[in-house]
């Protein structure tokens, strides 16, 4: 695919005729042309939003991480490392949104990383309880057993009575009993 247009406005109007996967070839080109930074941006933050709504959440992440390596700005940075890890979240893949979550808290000031912390906590409980309502309990089950090593001790209560009737429904009785008993004792 040849790619003619040069800015950031022909981009967009060339986009606005396309279907979402001529999109993505399209502004994949685009993105491997030598062009401008900000056209490069422009074209890796279309990338993931398109990405994300047919949701592609790991390609999604990794055109978010090459917005992040564009970013100016500490602030831009941990934004759009927040942004990836929720995408890698999303996809399952909880060792590369820990490693984002660890680049955001690189460029944040020692006030912002509490934050930052809740911020990623949330998202890892938002992504839990969708999964809970889908009837995924394995899936929900993974990320509340991470939560009990990230979140502080005042919170560990409250997780391991969500873990409570996920282990009953995946038939881990062992596990079910040993937590009860935790439960019951607080």
């Amino acid at each position: 695919m040849q790619i003619l247009e040069k800015t950031r406005t022909e981009i967009e109007n060339k986009i606005n005729t396309m279907s979402d996967f001529l999109k993505m070839e399209y502004l994949e080109e685009c993105s491997k042309q030598n062009m401008d930074l900000a056209i490069k941006k422009f074209c890796n933050e279309k990338l993931a939003e398109l990405y994300e709504v047919k949701k592609m959440f790991s390609e999604a992440a990794k055109r978010v991480e090459s917005v992040a390596e564009m970013a100016s700005t500490y602030k831009d940075k941990i934004q759009t490392y927040i942004n990836e890890s929720r995408l890698w979240i999303r996809g399952g893949d909880y060792e590369r949104a820990d490693e984002c979550l660890q680049k955001a808290l690189a460029c944040a000031s020692a006030r912002e990383r509490e934050g930052i912390k809740k911020t990623v906590i949330e998202i890892y409980k938002a992504q839990a309880q969708v999964f809970t309502e889908q009837n995924r309990n394995s899936y929900a089950l993974k990320i509340y057993e991470k939560l009990l090593h990230i979140v502080s001790d005042d919170e560990k209560a409250d997780i391991k009575k969500k873990i409570l009737p996920l282990y009953k429904k995946l038939g881990k009785i062992r596990e079910y009993t040993i937590l009860s008993e935790q439960i019951s004792k607080l």
